[in-house]
């Protein structure tokens, strides 16, 4: 057989093909052509680069052309040496891919995500009580968590019941609001001895320095006698001055969490709030924070100036700690003006008191103790006064105590007790430690019979021991015999730190009940109908309200309580299906766009504003949609979709995740990881606000620092926790999202960067480029930095050799070597760090355990375009802003709709893009995409 020139069978065959492909599709056969003279010599069924076909991809009736489109759409592709489609014949190829797409329809309705959730139902009910974390996560892969692909599963329904229960008892107590105490403290729990010398008594309370503990944790210095019995918001008021000359404020890190002694058994504890201290002079300074029952609060006094001072001359100075709580700040609490209107309620003055003095709990149930022997300045008393440095102790001058020694406590009123709680006491050599013991009981304090519990106890550890009894005890009479003890010189001693009953006793924390004055059945319905057309953002018809009224008279005609009846009209209301779903069903489209706008804007359900023009129908019109978008984007409630972007847009959201190397990076702290994403939303915050430039994504010449991130990122003098906004010097690399402290961090794993790593995300969610995801057969880099090794450039160069891997990374690795220059935790570097072992377990020390080895090499190309630093990769970035604006819009789509935009949809985006990068406003373009997303088209 003859064989022709492959030129003149190519050409052949591509008319055979484009006329078959006309007829299949139809439309724009020109179109379809374009890809003949711009992509075939690359994509055709000989050539199949990067293992695409497009010849055979298009022989189909329909076929989903996304990734052709982006790499289109993004300008990708052609690559810039190739011929390039002009403006008109892009457009008309991106419509033929649109048009040829499959016509998929995704769901109607949505489950609302945990945040939505707990959002709706805090506006609903006037509250604020963060439940998220106790609903279970469950966006698993998917880019965001209002995707409509993800199922309500039974589990989250019934996480949604148990939080909808425990925001209907915060909002309306079954046994009436919890009155208003006030505490006054200024002693502070035992500590291990190593940590005990690094605070001391000054003036009129305690004087504070800073150090971490041993395993490099934050070490917190608790309080005692204040520990809150219900939950609610409290105001602490710590009375405060900065000791020391140093020109800086010294940070007061509060917690909350379980007490804990020694760094060896730490127990979980999460940040409060700072407060920023730069005055000489005592000063009153409140925080109000959440708090439950149990916990206690704690502080963590940071300064750079004052690590580990033994003999502290600096630092800072708190004479006392006032804690109020419960509070509201209006009474009756907003819960019941805001469900029951204008019907009068029955409401007492609310009742404040002092708490009473510190009891142990042997004092609480009126018990008592007595002892074998005691040495004089070394009592009983002491093993009930709440220290571990205080101490019980047998007499042994002027004469020596003999055996057997015993402590008897005494339970007068039969209180149940369950065990006892043992603590050793701090400091000395552990002469007379308990090491064993036996315990037994008496209805008369004189027989004894058989022990009922025998043990050992671990020694020269003062943290708290508790000993349960096999079964609760309401005998009057408890001896703790001690068996053995530690005795340096065999004499017959023994000491205890803290001794106290383990008791379930409770204190009856007073309360108000709140009443309301109708009995109108009528009342209750109004009640009810109110509620629920708020939470359905709908008006409602007698039938479809019915159910949930019915359920709230039933439980009124039980029990005559007319705020429990309505709670439970609101439970139902909260765990129906209409509710827990989204968009839900509306009596006309005002109604629809008002819930759509409250979800997107406020992750929540229209306020009374929005409502009412909904219910006049008029939220229909572009100009009416656009005139509340502006105005909410105006109400601090738009912070919340600003945390929920970054934290899903951005992977802010795997943020506790990653802790940075203390080996690498002692100086990363508690601080620091509390306002690195802070920054990130003050900024994305003030470009909403300020309709800055998408541009402003990739560089700015400002940053909203404090004091910590100043010193963090090496600019000077910013004094004082407060954020602000900071203007950066033209040579500082700083500026934008890329070089965030937040998202340096996520984009690495706490010890090395990666430049693919970081690549991959700015190439998938800045830049928009398609990615594939990595054969499962390819091994992962590891850098490794020190002079010997392969350097890190020279391990990519080689792993790009497998042609299956090259075509992604050329598009990922330049993104990432622009980052180079930044650490783990986003400080600006000129060498890597290499780390260096340390002598038997790891001791906290603020230089770390690194040499410094190879220099940053943060060169790269993008194409024709070379760059040798972040400073061109930005460059390089803002040359393009539509690609940028486009991606973000892409983006945002999908975060409001619950589904990626199709490619029509993806055009009609790309419309709004202004070709002047200062024209193209972060606030204009939600507003057009949200315009978009209501009204179906771009206007």
């Amino acid at each position: 057989m003859k064989q022709y020139p492959r030129k003149y069978s190519l050409q052949t065959s591509l008319l055979i093909f484009f006329l078959n492909l006309i007829s299949a599709h139809g439309g724009d056969g020109q179109a379809s052509h374009l890809f003949g003279d711009y992509c075939y010599d690359c994509h055709d069924d000989l050539t199949k680069k990067g293992n695409l076909d497009l010849m055979e991809i298009f022989k189909q009736v329909s076929f989903d052309g996304t990734l052709v489109f982006e790499n289109l759409i993004t300008g990708k592709m052609p690559p810039p040496e190739k011929a390039q489609p002009s403006p008109q014949e892009k457009k008309r190829m991106l419509e033929w891919l649109a048009a040829c797409q499959p016509d998929h329809k995704p769901r109607k309705f949505r489950r609302i995500s945990r945040h939505e959730f707990v959002y709706s139902v805090n506006d609903l009910l006037g509250i604020r009580l963060n439940l998220a974390d106790q609903i279970p996560e469950d966006r698993g892969t998917k880019n965001f968590d209002s995707d409509r692909r993800i199922e309500l599963s039974k589990d989250m329904i019934g996480s949604y019941f148990k939080a909808t229960d425990q925001m209907l008892e915060f909002a309306f107590p079954k046994n009436g609001v919890p009155n208003e105490r006030t505490w006054i403290t200024g002693k502070v729990k035992d500590s291990h001895s190593t940590y005990n010398i690094y605070h001391r008594p000054y003036e009129d309370g305690i004087l504070f320095s800073w150090t971490r503990a041993n395993n490099g944790n934050t070490y917190s210095f608790f309080y005692d006698h204040f520990e809150p019995r219900v939950s609610g918001w409290y105001d602490l008021t710590f009375d405060t001055a900065k000791v020391g000359a140093f020109p800086e404020d010294i940070s007061l890190q509060v917690y909350a969490g379980k007490y804990y002694y020694a760094d060896d058994r730490p127990q979980p504890q999460r940040m409060l709030g700072v407060i920023s201290v730069g005055h000489q002079e005592l000063r009153s300074q409140t925080i109000r924070v959440f708090l439950h029952p149990g916990e206690n609060v704690s502080v963590h006094c940071y300064s750079r100036h004052n690590f580990r001072q033994k003999d502290i001359k600096q630092g800072i100075y708190i004479k006392h700690l006032k804690a109020r709580g419960p509070v509201h700040d209006q009474w009756p609490p907003a819960s019941y003006q805001k469900i029951f209107g204008d019907l009068v309620l029955k409401t007492p003055p609310r009742e404040t008191s002092q708490h009473a003095e510190f009891q142990t709990n042997l004092q609480r149930i009126g018990g008592s103790l007595r002892v074998s022997s005691s040495q004089k300045g070394m009592e009983k008393e002491k093993m009930q006064d709440g220290s571990h440095r205080t101490f019980w102790h047998t007499q042994f001058k002027p004469i020596l105590a003999k055996g057997p020694h015993y402590v008897i406590l005494e339970n007068p009123e039969g209180a149940s007790i369950e065990g006892l709680n043992y603590a050793a006491w701090t400091g000395g050599n552990g002469n007379g430690q308990v090491e064993r013991y036996s315990i037994f009981l008496s209805d008369d304090g004189t027989t004894w019979g058989e022990p009922v519990v025998e043990g050992r106890l671990e020694t020269r550890l003062a943290n708290e021991q508790p000993i349960l009894f096999p079964k609760p005890t309401q005998l009057p009479f408890i001896k703790f015999l001690i068996t053995d003890a530690i005795s340096m010189d065999d004499q017959s001693i023994a000491s205890i730190g803290k001794l106290d009953v383990l008791s379930a006793w409770e204190e009856q924390w007073p309360t108000t009940q709140i009443r309301i004055a109708s009995r109108s059945k009528e009342s209750l319905k109004q009640v009810i109908r109110n509620f629920a057309q708020q939470a359905f953002a709908t008006s409602l018809t007698d039938e479809q309200l019915s159910p949930f009224v019915e359920v709230s008279l039933d439980a009124y005609a039980v029990d005559q309580d007319f705020i429990q009846a309505t709670r439970t009209g609101l439970k139902a209301i909260l765990c129906s299906m209409r509710f827990l779903m989204a968009p839900g069903e509306h009596a006309n489209s005002s109604y629809a766009n008002a819930s759509a706008l409250s979800r997107i804007m406020w992750l929540s359900v229209p306020d009374a504003k929005l409502l009412a023009r909904a219910h006049n129908n008029q939220v229909t019109e572009s100009q009416s949609i656009r005139a509340e978008i502006n105005r909410m984007l105006d109400d601090d409630r738009t912070r919340r979709m600003i945390h929920s972007i970054s934290d899903q847009w951005l992977n802010l959201r795997s943020w506790a995740t990653i802790s940075p190397s203390l080996k690498l990076y002692p100086k990363y702290n508690d601080l620091l990881d509390y306002y690195l994403p802070k920054e990130t939303h003050a900024y994305l915050s003030h470009m909403l606000r300020e309709n800055e430039p998408i541009a402003h994504f990739i560089d700015s010449d400002y940053a909203f620092l404090n004091q910590r991130l100043a010193q963090h990122y090496d600019v000077a003098g910013i004094v004082g926790q407060d954020l602000r906004k900071v203007t950066f010097a033209p040579e500082s690399p700083r500026g934008g999202l890329l070089t965030m402290g937040s998202v340096l961090k996520v984009t690495t794993d706490g010890y090395d960067t990666s430049p693919i790593l970081r690549g991959a995300w700015i190439s998938r969610n800045v830049v928009g480029n398609p990615l594939s995801p990595p054969p499962e057969n390819v091994e992962a880099i590891e850098p490794e930095h020190d002079a010997e090794a392969i350097s890190l450039r020279e391990q990519i160069e080689q792993h790009k050799k497998n042609k299956t891997c090259y075509t992604c990374h050329k598009s990922i690795d330049p993104y990432g070597f622009a980052l180079e220059n930044f650490d783990a935790t986003g400080q600006w570097r000129t060498q890597y760090r290499v780390k260096k072992e340390h002598n038997a377990t790891f001791q906290y020390r603020p230089q770390g355990y690194f040499s410094l080895g190879n220099r940053v090499d943060a060169s790269a190309k993008i194409g024709d375009f070379a760059f040798n630093d972040i400073f061109g990769l930005k460059e390089i970035l803002l040359s393009e802003h539509r690609k940028i604006a486009y991606n973000f819009a892409k983006k945002f789509f999908e975060y409001a709709k619950g589904h990626e935009p199709n490619l029509q949809q993806r055009i009609d985006l790309l419309k709004m893009i202004p070709d002047k990068a200062e024209d193209c406003g972060m606030r204009d373009l939600i507003g057009d995409v949200v315009v978009y997303l209501l009204k179906g088209t771009f206007e």
